[in-house]
């Protein structure tokens, strides 16, 4: 199936603990290919004095990609990216043409919250240094996840939705679950070898199953 002449711009949204250059193996590939952008999440960009609340970046994301002149996106989103990208396309569903969930959720499990908590503490400051992103903003923003339910959203996106979890991500492969049956028509698929930051664990298998669904999939034709 021919690729269309002007596709759709691709956003991809980073998880916690990352920046935006956490996309930069999936964007080389793609570059040229389409319009791209990875921007930071509202709430995660380190000049930004507090958090945000999820519908409150929805919101603000849509606001941002319409004065980028983006009418119609393709949105893959990671972890609490994926969170945000799930309000927005049932907030806003003219703006997204497809949706990529990764490592999404409907409500935080306990057990999920607990790990990324232990995760955070564990993690060394110059890995966050790196990235940008203080530990007191990442805490702040879990506070909000904890208070995360997407229950009566999920029916609200129209957009085909593929849903991807790490193989080896297994705390997460419930939610993705629990996420891919509350989407109509969402397709469920582990991506093999990867952990939770599937961006940054296979990025070259990510960007094969990215360009099979944006492009070759069913529903391809322009919103």
């Amino acid at each position: 199936m021919n690729t269309p002449k002007d596709p759709t711009p691709l956003v991809l949204l980073h998880g916690l603990g990352q920046a935006p250059m956490a996309w930069e193996d999936v964007v080389v590939p793609l570059y040229g290919s389409r319009r791209l952008l990875t921007p930071w999440v509202p709430g995660l960009k380190p000049t930004e004095k507090q958090a945000v609340p999820v519908a409150d970046a929805a919101a603000k994301l849509d606001t941002d990609l319409m004065l980028e002149g983006m009418q119609a996106v393709d949105l893959c989103g990671l972890s609490y990216g994926a969170v945000v990208a799930t309000r927005l396309a049932a907030d806003f569903p003219e703006r997204v043409r497809r949706l990529v969930l990764i490592a999404g959720m409907v409500r935080p499990p306990r057990a999920l919250m607990k790990l990324q908590l232990q995760m955070l503490k564990m993690m060394p400051a110059s890995r966050l240094a790196d990235s940008s992103v203080s530990k007191e903003r990442l805490l702040r923003t879990l506070d909000i996840v904890r208070e995360v339910d997407l229950t009566d959203a999920l029916p609200r996106i129209t957009a085909p939705t593929l849903v991807l979890v790490g193989e080896k991500d297994k705390a997460n492969k419930p939610a993705a679950q629990a996420l891919a049956s509350g989407i109509s028509g969402a397709q469920l698929r582990e991506v093999p070898g990867a952990g939770h930051q599937v961006n940054v664990d296979q990025p070259r298998v990510l960007v094969e199953i990215l360009r099979e669904f944006l492009d070759d999939g069913p529903g391809t034709a322009e919103a």
